[in-house]
């Protein structure tokens, strides 16, 4: 029976009740994804004033223990050792302000208990948990029944629900062929990510050794993240595939609709992973597409789930929680409305303009081939503001209505006439004004 607090209510606090259908709905979706069907709730009590959670791990080794303080330090802040033992480990907040003396020690514990054959984790404080306190407390309980574990990262990157492009051994990897065949224009573009990407994938010794010579024993100039800033259709997804595939590496695309969940804390947690999973590949491209739906700058205010995110994904690309075989390269329409700690995390930023008159030509004359160079010029200057992705949008349109008035004329098959580009193109135009 749930007894009335004594103390002041936190903003913030969930209901047992509530709390406890947040636990159980989290434990069974986990059990589902982990293959562990029989997995007990841990459990949840209100007595006294005080919310008490706790679960009976099977074994409670020192590096477990040392792995959960990192997960409590990813959502709780000012923690301290509060007890260092054999066999009794207590971690303590002190709460978000620590000028407020009131109540420095009543902030949340979280205990490890090992007496002989028996382990207990255990987490308490007076009131009720936060949203932070008990999503930490479910990360626990995940870390001590991690079930089974699936050897292959591709496998597991897809049930985080990430596509993973396997590299694609072709005989230009390694040679100084063309690799952006399907691409036309950007070559400027090209040129930065071959300097900043590809080049240092396929030749990475040449790169250490040039910042050897310059800098000393131990100097390295190969970037751990690249960010890739463009308005929409501008190419940066298809640029990032095709390096990827050039430099005979995996391209590990993380859509921001993947990551972000329903549930409260999830969403750091689906990042973290995607990450670690990562990882397993001894080399790789993570590409993050509309970061900026996660890393909003905190001028603007932010919830805390979305706090959480940004502080995940500062963690993950730092230079000290890097891993070297991984790239990582974030996708963003508006690079100013990212947070300034996080754009200072990447080593270098491209930016993805629209193409200029010549440039949309040659995208108009790679879909539509047969055109001639005298209509090309009309449709590369009538284009102007289109992006590359629109360009093709046009053109397949065009297509569409060519092979229409073929049947209706029940003529015999042509290519489409120049003029019909160009009326499509006017009215897509039109349309946009």
């Amino acid at each position: 029976m749930l007894q009335t607090m004594t103390q002041e209510t936190r903003a913030g606090d969930l209901a047992y009740a509530d709390a406890r259908d947040r636990l159980e709905a989290e434990i069974e979706r986990f059990s589902r994804q982990s293959g562990q069907t029989t997995l007990e709730v841990p459990r949840l009590n209100f007595e006294k004033g005080e919310t008490r959670f706790e679960f009976l791990p099977e074994d409670l080794p020192e590096e477990k223990i040392l792995e959960s303080l990192r997960v409590i330090k990813n959502h709780i802040e000012h923690i301290r050792i509060h007890t260092l033992d054999p066999g009794y480990v207590v971690f303590q907040s002190l709460g978000p302000n620590l000028y407020d003396t009131k109540h420095f020690l009543s902030g949340i514990k979280f205990k490890f208990v090992s007496i002989t054959n028996n382990f207990r984790v255990e987490a308490s404080r007076s009131g009720n948990f936060n949203e932070s306190e008990l999503q930490t407390c479910i990360e626990l309980f995940q870390l001590f029944n991690p079930g089974k574990k699936e050897s292959d990262p591709t496998k597991k990157l897809e049930q985080l629900g990430v596509t993973v492009f396997p590299p694609v051994q072709t005989e230009s990897n390694g040679s100084s062929e063309n690799p952006w065949g399907p691409i036309a224009g950007y070559d400027s573009i090209k040129r930065e990510v071959e300097e900043c990407l590809l080049l240092p994938a396929r030749h990475m010794s040449v790169f250490q050794g040039v910042a050897q010579l310059t800098r000393g024993d131990g100097a390295a100039n190969l970037p751990g993240a690249i960010l890739f800033e463009g308005p929409p259709g501008v190419g940066k997804t298809t640029i990032a595939r095709l390096a990827a595939q050039a430099a005979g590496l995996p391209l590990i695309y993380v859509p921001v609709e993947n990551i972000l969940s329903k549930f409260y804390g999830q969403s750091a947690q689906n990042l973290a992973m995607i990450f670690d999973t990562a990882a397993l590949f001894e080399r790789g491209i993570l590409f993050l597409d509309e970061i900026d739906a996660l890393a909003t700058s905190r001028e603007s205010g932010l919830f805390e789930a979305t706090r959480r995110v940004l502080s995940v994904l500062l963690r993950k690309i730092d230079g000290l929680d890097r891993t070297g075989g991984l790239l990582t390269v974030g996708a963003t329409n508006r690079a100013e409305d990212l947070d300034h700690a996080l754009l200072s995390r990447f080593d270098q930023i491209l930016r993805f303009p629209l193409p200029n008159e010549q440039e949309r030509a040659s995208i108009f004359q790679s879909y539509a081939a047969h055109i001639a160079p005298e209509a090309l010029g009309i449709l590369g200057r009538e284009s102007d503001g289109l992006s590359g992705r629109t360009i093709q949008d046009i053109c397949e349109s065009a297509e569409r209505r060519w092979a229409r008035a073929l049947i209706e004329k029940k003529q015999a098959l042509s290519a489409p006439e120049a003029e019909v580009y160009i009326r499509v193109l006017r009215e897509k135009k039109a349309g946009m004004l």
